[in-house]
């Protein structure tokens, strides 16, 4: 007996054409799954990473020799961090340009390569310093810090304990100085990569075109301290006391520069080391501007001045004064790096390198009235370090 549907199929059709949907669904989930586990992410190329994370797995030589160069080049999110001991030249404008002062700072380098050969590169640098000053500590009229006994007799022991220089308040000393060479550099950059196919030793070269942001900071600074008998401006006959003044000059120079960049980054895996060089060249506008601030502080003392004496007056600060004004130029120049990364575990690498900043124009350092010329807006900048640090993944 064999039973029908309503349209006239029989039922033994009816299951093998359910069966037959089965076997085909089933078999393309299992092939989905199958292509998930072989590494598909819906957002491949941020987070196209190893899946098990293990940063800190033990590093197997066997793991890396027996793979390609393609193959052993990393793909995936990457972060790397370098601790920076840099030089910096000083101004062209006190005339010892080819001398360098040493400072510290940091850099972070992230992004991601994707299966393609493609991807994005980061990097954030900033650099505090130096700050280098010539100067000393100037005793007040009235400075006084202690009494000794000599000879049986109390004697004003001269020696100034404090350090802070506020014309505000009645402190004992003044620092007099004269900076030397003070900065403070910052830059971030993105870039575009793309990994091109392995030289017939391994080596490996990725190209890159981007766009860098710094921010150069320059602080001139002189002080002067003098003292004069202050005469009465109606009665120049009658001296009203010994007047002490503190002079405080700053110039401050700031130069932002938008500037584009190409270059490439070249790197080959020998064992468990990876050597990588980085050579960019930029050029850009500057938009500078900068600051002069004068601060006098004049404090009046009874005409023979005691150890003690309080002042008659303290904190005049009639000359205080500011102004400003800006500039434009054209900035040029290169990044060059050379490292060296040990390969400590599975994706930790251990790095020291070098590195080089050169900006051959179109940076203003200034000066103040006492140090030298004003108006060099075009100037160059040279720093040079070395770098230690980790990576991850790089």
């Amino acid at each position: 007996m064999e039973f029908r549907g309503t349209g006239g199929e029989s039922t033994m059709s009816i299951l093998q054409r359910t069966l037959r949907t089965f076997v085909i669904t089933a078999a393309a989930m299992a092939g989905q799954l199958g292509f998930a586990d072989s590494g598909y992410h819906p957002f491949s190329e941020p987070v196209d990473f190893d899946p098990d994370w293990q940063l800190f797995a033990p590093m197997q030589l066997q793991d890396v020799e027996d793979l390609s160069p393609r193959q052993r080049a990393p793909h995936g999110l990457y972060l790397t961090y370098d601790r920076i001991y840099t030089g910096m030249t000083r101004p062209e404008v006190n005339g010892s340009s080819y001398l360098m002062d040493s400072t510290w700072g940091n850099r972070w380098d992230f992004g991601w390569m994707n299966r393609r050969e493609s991807g994005w590169a980061f990097s954030y640098q900033v650099v505090t310093g130096p700050n280098v000053y010539h100067g000393y500590e100037q005793l007040r009229l009235n400075g006084f810090t202690d009494s000794v006994v000599e000879d049986n007799a109390v004697v004003p022991f001269f020696r100034p304990t404090s350090f802070d220089n506020d014309p505000y308040t009645l402190e004992r000393t003044y620092d007099v100085v004269q900076s030397i060479n003070v900065g403070n550099y910052s830059s971030f950059e993105a870039n575009k990569t793309w990994r091109l196919e392995p030289y017939r030793y391994g080596g490996m070269l990725e190209p890159l075109i981007g766009l860098r942001y710094v921010k150069f900071l320059d602080t001139a600074r002189s002080d002067d301290y003098s003292t004069f008998l202050q005469d009465d401006p109606f009665d120049p006959t009658v001296v009203l006391g010994t007047a002490e003044v503190y002079t405080n000059d700053i110039v401050q120079s700031r130069n932002d520069m938008i500037l584009g960049q190409l270059g490439f980054r070249y790197f080959r895996n020998i064992r468990r080391w990876t050597l990588s060089s980085d050579f960019k060249v930029f050029a850009g506008h500057t938009f500078q501007s900068q600051e002069t601030t004068r601060y006098v502080t004049t404090t009046t003392y009874p005409e023979d001045v005691a150890i003690g004496d309080e002042p008659l007056f303290d904190g005049d600060h009639t000359g205080t004064s500011f102004f400003s004004r800006r500039n434009n130029e054209t900035p040029v120049g290169f990044d060059v790096r050379a490292e060296s990364a040990f390969s400590a575990t599975k994706q930790l690498d251990l790095r020291v390198g070098f590195q080089m900043i050169y900006f051959g124009q179109g940076i203003w350092r200034g000066a103040t009235l006492d140090q030298g010329n004003n108006h060099d807006t075009n100037q160059q900048l040279v720093m040079p370090g070395l770098t230690f640090g980790f990576a991850i993944n790089r």
